[in-house]
């Protein structure tokens, strides 16, 4: 069973990665307290409906002007794609941490080094170049004030397959001293629902 992404801590999750879930339930009883002293001529509900309109406008501007560790991940990881669909195997290197691991079947699996990774990514030129490519999936959540981890699936066209294969992935994040955010822990999941072997690359 793929490992669960952990929930990022409430007050993360409301003003910066999911600010519409408390947004919106403002938003509505702010219209129906409008529309009920609007119909009624009374001030006070439409005074109300304007203070939680304000409220939902604050709480989606602090997201705005806020990025939480696990939307670093989902940039640092959309990054990480991108450089894979080019086979731009120095972009790829670019997004990884010195130390960075990668581990088939479980985030906890022995892992290889980043040079394994990088020998890796070279078959991205040839027999492994990615022809088209979709995300399916981009999950992502907060694990610390430095860390972030994303779930990614895709759906990929490959020159030597025959047609999309969907694949599923597991990746940290942490924020160097410098302040980059890179991957220090990439866990390939599922390849076509089944556990990929070492070298699938």
């Amino acid at each position: 069973m793929d490992p669960e992404l952990p929930s990022s801590p409430l007050l993360t999750r409301l003003f910066a990665e999911s600010p519409w879930t408390a947004a919106f339930p403002l938003l509505v009883v702010a219209a129906a307290l409008a529309w009920w002293g609007s119909r009624s001529d009374r001030v006070r509900p439409i005074l109300a409906a304007a203070g939680l309109v304000l409220a939902a406008a604050g709480i989606l501007a602090i997201a705005a002007l806020r990025t939480s560790p696990g939307e670093h991940a989902a940039e640092t990881v959309r990054a990480l794609v991108d450089a894979a669909e080019r086979a731009d195997i120095d972009g790829l290197r670019a997004r990884f941490a010195p130390d960075a691991s990668m581990h088939y079947g479980s985030p906890q699996a022995p892992g290889d080094d980043l040079d394994a990774i990088m020998r890796a990514a070279e078959s991205l030129r040839g027999r492994r170049r990615i022809e088209s490519n979709a995300i399916t999936e981009l999950a992502i959540a907060t694990l610390g004030p430095d860390r972030g981890a994303v779930t990614l699936g895709c759906r990929t066209e490959v020159a030597s397959g025959f047609g999309p294969i969907p694949t599923r992935w597991w990746i940290e994040v942490r924020r160097m001293p410098d302040g980059r955010w890179l991957i220090d822990r990439l866990a390939w999941l599922r390849l076509l629902n089944q556990v990929p072997d070492r070298g699938a690359l």
